[in-house]
């Protein structure tokens, strides 16, 4: 079977994104039943720099994402056609067609989909609004789609009406760190091992960050020795944002608390985790969490909102609380702080043995036999 990948995105591409194709490409490109794998995305991400060499895969440039916009990108559709591909498939929630060429769609991002995320700038709205209208047309008109979680599986049912039998779920991996060398980030001063609560992901209001913060607050006069640090990026739409978040934690006095980090590499992201007292996840929403996944593989003592499909992921190795229940969230907190060694090493390996059970191998084989259904349902038409 021959493979076109093609990762229709607006310029750049998440953490999370690179690491599955990192992981899903070589596996594809050795199994039994692929002959060859056609790689398309954007030039400056320099996608093909990610891996060794695999004689069966050709990495080509493609634009950046743009709605209706895929028809005019002539040197594409040029190489998708001498590729000759039994199937197209494209890892995120974007309409494409070529050809008569069966398509897969996989979601990615549940956001748009989601109400209760309250905090968007206009600008953000608008695009959060074009991404649920585009992802709802390209989902309706592919052949096959694949989701990432129960959550997402069930919500194309039960909201879209994508019939079951068009649906494969396909959890992703994770990584169980095994390299031990780690770096401590330079926003973070010496001698904080062990006294701090972790957060990672994009600066955006789907995070929840509030809940954090307001837990933080709420456990000032109770512990006040603890502190927060927040990992992640802040696009351009949200700075305003972030900026809010700053006045608020000036005006509530935790300026000397809460530790921006701005992106990191995976060795600051690994001390983070191995460090902090916990890991603290309070997304509305989520298609899978690779956060989480990498939260549990580096053995942390991990706190959770119960929103989709946090609990699906987590399973056993999360205490949860109420969504936007900082009060809970601060209960949370302090069960954690409670906890004696023993308790803490039971945690943190229940959350390694969680992780364990999500495998690239497995993810890879499933991902190929959906993408065989689809050829052979296609071919039946």
């Amino acid at each position: 079977m021959r493979i076109a990948i093609i990762n229709l995105t607006g310029g750049g591409m998440s953490g999370g994104y690179r690491k599955y194709l990192q992981n899903v490409i070589p596996r594809m490109a050795a199994h039994p039943d692929i002959e060859a794998i056609l790689c398309a995305s954007q030039p400056y991400l320099k996608v093909q720099d990610w891996f060794e060499p695999l004689t069966n895969v050709n990495f080509i440039d493609c634009k950046p994402y743009r709605l209706f916009g895929y028809r005019t990108d002539s040197e594409l559709n040029k190489n998708l056609k001498k590729f000759s591909s039994d199937v197209v498939f494209v890892p995120t929630e974007r309409f494409f067609r070529f050809n008569g060429v069966p398509v897969v769609n996989m979601i990615q991002n549940m956001e748009p989909f989601v109400s209760g995320i309250d905090g968007n700038p206009l600008g953000e709205r608008f695009k959060i609004w074009v991404q649920r209208i585009d992802a709802k047309r390209s989902i309706l008109k592919s052949n096959r789609v694949i989701a990432i979680s129960d959550f997402v599986r069930d919500f194309l049912i039960q909201q879209w009406n994508i019939p079951d039998d068009k649906i494969g779920l396909v959890y992703h991996g994770i990584d169980l760190p095994e390299n031990k060398n780690v770096e401590r980030p330079a926003a973070i001063p010496e001698n904080m091992e062990g006294q701090f609560l972790f957060t990672a992901g994009s600066i955006r209001p789907a995070r929840g960050i509030e809940e954090a913060l307001y837990a933080l607050s709420y456990l000032n006069d109770k512990c006040s020795n603890i502190k927060l640090v927040i990992a992640g990026e802040t696009s351009s739409g949200m700075k305003k944002y972030r900026k809010s978040l700053e006045s608020w934690i000036e005006m509530h006095n935790l300026r000397s608390r809460v530790f921006w980090t701005e992106s990191l590499n995976e060795k600051e992201m690994a001390w983070c985790y191995r460090n902090s007292l916990a890991f603290v996840m309070t997304s509305r929403v989520e298609s899978f969490g690779m956060i989480a996944g990498e939260a549990m593989a580096h053995c942390c003592v991990c706190i959770a909102a119960d929103n989709p499909c946090l609990p699906e992921i987590f399973g056993d190795s999360a205490i949860y609380y109420p969504p936007k229940d900082y009060k809970a969230l601060a209960n949370a907190i302090q069960t954690v702080l409670s906890l004696d060694k023993s308790q803490r090493n039971e945690a943190s390996q229940r959350a390694r043995k969680r992780a364990a059970q999500f495998s690239w191998d497995i993810t890879a084989e499933r991902t190929v036999s959906e993408l065989v259904k689809a050829v052979e349902s296609f071919r039946l038409k």
